[in-house]
Parts: C-alpha cells; structure tokens; sequence
C-alpha cells in the first residue's frame, strides 16, 4: 500500500476526475484478476466485474451504486478487454437485479482476498485505536488510522458512523485504563483534594487551576519568584512523584482539555475523564512551570550581564587614554623652566615607572566588579532558586556551586569561603 493511497480509503462512489495515474494504478490488473473478469459472458458485466475490483482495491469498499463514471475511466476498461464503453443507463439496469451486483461484490472480494470484519477482528481494532490514543486524539486522524488499519488487514472498511462508533467506544475503553492505573498508584483522598484544590480560589479571587495555567507576563525577579510559588504548591500537592513516566503528549492532551474549559464547568465532568483531567493537568503544570523557569532565569541573567556590561563600557579606560595623560604630563613637565635639567630627568623617569605600574582593567573584570557591587538582584534571583530540588549528572560545577550556596542562604552569610574550588570554565 502507498502513502497517497490513503485519500482514497472509505469513498462510497468513484470521483468525478482520476488521474491517468490513479486509473492505471487501481484499474489495471493482474493476470488472475482479468481469467476472471474474462469469465463474464456479457460485456457489461465483464466491465462492471472489473469496475468493482478496481474500487475495491482503491478505497478498500465495495461499490453499492453506480452513478457517475468518469468517461476516461470507461474507455481505459474497455480497452483492456476489447469492449465498446457502455452507456450509464444499460449499467444501471444491469444492477438493476440485486443478485447481479452482489455476485460482483463478493467475487471482488475473493479475488483481493478481502473479508468482512468478524468481531474477534473488531476487538483487535479496538485495540490498535486504544495504543493509537497515546499518540493523537484527533478524530480525524484517528478516522484514518482505523481506514488505514482495516485496508492493510485486507477488511472491508466500514462506514463512517461505525467507525466513529468504533473509535468512541476503544476511547471510553482507553481512559477507563488510564484512571484504574491512576487509581492504582495514588490513593482517593489525594486524587480528591487535587480536584477540590483546583476550584478553590485564592486570595486573590483566581482559582488554582486559573493561576497555574497563566502564563508570566515577564522575566523580571518578581515573576520568578512567583513562578517559584506555583512549583512550591505543585510539590506541596505532591504531584512531582506521579507520573513520571507518561508521555508529554498525553500530557499535554488532557491538560489543555480541562484548561479551555471554565473551573466551574470541570466540576461536572463525569468520571473516568475528571480524574485523567485534574491528575494530567497538575503533572503537565509542573513539567511547563519549570521550562518556563528555567527560561526567565536564562533570560534575567542575560538582562543582568547586559546591564553589566554597558555599565563597564562607560567606564572603561583604555591605553589611548592613558598615553594622553601621560603625554599631559610630559608636557606640563617640559613647559615648567623653574625646573633644573636634573630634576627633570629625575621627574620624567619617576612618571615612567608610575605610568608603567597603571594597567587599565578589562572589560571582563569591570563586567565582574559590576555584578559584585550591584548584588542585590543576583542575590535576590539566586536565593529564589535554592529552594529548588536541582539535580544533574554527578560532578557538574552547577550542582556543586548549588549545593555550596544553599546552606550559606539559609544562614544569611554575606562573604563566600576561600577554600573551596569549583571549576565553572571561563567566563
């Protein structure tokens, strides 16, 4: 089966306009397949045999009805089999007997060796629906997986309503699954505060589930900081033990679910979904609470340095600068006659030696000396973070320089010690 074939699955009549590709790809055949068509007495019915094989293998349905056949379509199968192309009328009066349409029917089955769906096959679809749920809930693209699904099984596709049904039901299936394992990890009590709690509104008159979903409206300090606070609730809440190993799509799917709709009307959600919705939406809260964290700290400590750095460019001495001060000296020294030739000597040599000793700093140490004198920011940004669980791979000089500074906050100590060395690179 290609690809581009799956636009074509599940057509109850052929379309207007097919391609001379598509025609010579459904509506040529084998050499079993015309022995068999060559059985027909009839020249109508050796063209509606083949016309019933070539949709069947294109949309993987038997046609029910003939209305509209496209000319080219007609002339391409009358030249296969050396008959005149008919008229849509005497076509329509040879299904006229209902018995001659289902022969057809029935032996475009057994030619293309497909069968109609038994209900051990439709249980078996159910559950390639249900491991498909894991990755999309899009009823459309769940409407082709199960087209897809039936062809390649070589099954009759059913209509679209049973399909739907279909997918309805291996849904329902799919999250009753869901909830008996959420159940299963995490006791009822806790999974009924955690819908209580996403109702409940806050001091300021916005419910839990509003307030985490919000997104910060900056990278400033105080944004951090209550980002911080949403986290710290979500492992107040305890939800950072659960579900660690359920995708982010999945995730994200239910989330978003319980998110667009009003916290009044998720009270009314029926079970299994409340709970799939209230337990995914608080794991899926956590999970964007520290990307985004992790994001406003990249972006605060780029503003810090930036700040930094432009406060250095102002005060950046360069050597240029230097030599015209000592340029300015000289020369106030030789325009000065009251000064004897040995003095000045003396005097020039001892400027030498002064200008010699000036080195101007680098831009990387006033970049340094900046972020020292104006600490209040960082410090306020790096004890928000302490309180974090940081974990990384064994050794990382971050997770050292955490694990240095943490208890150092909690003390309010004001100096770093001298002993430790931590390598964090070059700066």
């Amino acid at each position: 089966m290609n690809p581009w074939q799956a636009a074509f699955f599940g057509l109850k009549q052929i379309r207007r306009e097919l391609t001379a590709f598509e025609i010579e790809a459904f509506f040529t055949f084998t050499a079993t397949e015309r022995q068999v068509i060559e059985q027909r007495r009839q020249p109508a019915l050796k063209l509606g045999l083949a016309l019933q094989i070539g949709f069947l293998r294109m949309s993987g349905r038997v046609l029910d009805a003939v209305r509209v056949v496209p000319a080219v379509l007609w002339r391409h199968l009358g030249e296969q089999f050396n008959v005149a192309a008919p008229d849509l009328a005497s076509l329509r009066a040879m299904y006229g007997r209902g018995s001659t349409l289902f022969e057809h029917q029935q032996l475009a089955c057994e030619v293309l060796d497909f069968h109609w769906l038994s209900e051990a096959q439709r249980r078996a679809l159910s559950g390639a629906l249900r491991l498909e749920l894991t990755r999309t809930r899009d009823r459309a693209q769940l409407l082709i997986f199960a087209r897809r699904w039936l062809y390649e099984h070589r099954l009759l596709i059913m209509h679209e309503r049973s399909i739907r049904s279909t997918i309805v039901k291996a849904r329902q299936q799919y999250e009753v699954t869901l909830a008996k394992g959420i159940h299963a990890a995490i006791d009822d009590e806790r999974l009924a505060g955690w819908g209580k709690a996403l109702v409940t509104p806050r001091e300021s008159g916005v419910t839990l589930q509003s307030w985490l979903w919000a997104p910060p409206a900056k990278h400033s300090t105080r944004q951090i900081e209550e980002l911080l606070e949403r986290i710290a609730t979500l492992y107040e809440l305890g939800i950072h033990r659960h579900f660690a190993d359920v995708p982010d799509d999945l995730l994200r799917r239910y989330a978003r679910r319980l998110a667009n709709r009003p916290p009044s009307i998720g009270a009314r959600i029926k079970e299994p979904l409340r709970t799939i919705e209230s337990a995914y939406f608080l794991r899926y809260c956590l999970l964007i609470g520290t990307d985004r964290l992790l994001l406003m700290v990249r972006r605060r400590v780029s503003d810090l340095w930036r700040h930094a750095t432009t406060d250095a460019n102002r005060v950046l001495i360069h050597w240029a600068d230097l030599y015209r001060e000592l340029l300015t000296s000289v020369a106030a020294l030789a325009s000065d006659t009251t000064v004897a030739d040995t003095e000045v000597r003396d005097r020039l040599r001892s400027l030498v030696a002064e200008h010699q000793q000036r080195k101007p700093p680098t831009r990387a140490q006033l970049v340094r000396d900046h972020l020292t004198l104006e600490i209040r920011p960082v410090r306020s940004l790096l004890s928000a973070l302490m309180i974090l669980p940081w974990e990384a791979t064994p050794g990382h000089p971050v997770l050292a320089a955490v694990q240095l500074l943490k208890p150092l906050y909690e003390q309010g100590a004001r100096e770093l010690p001298t002993t430790p060395v931590i390598d964090l690179g070059r700066v």
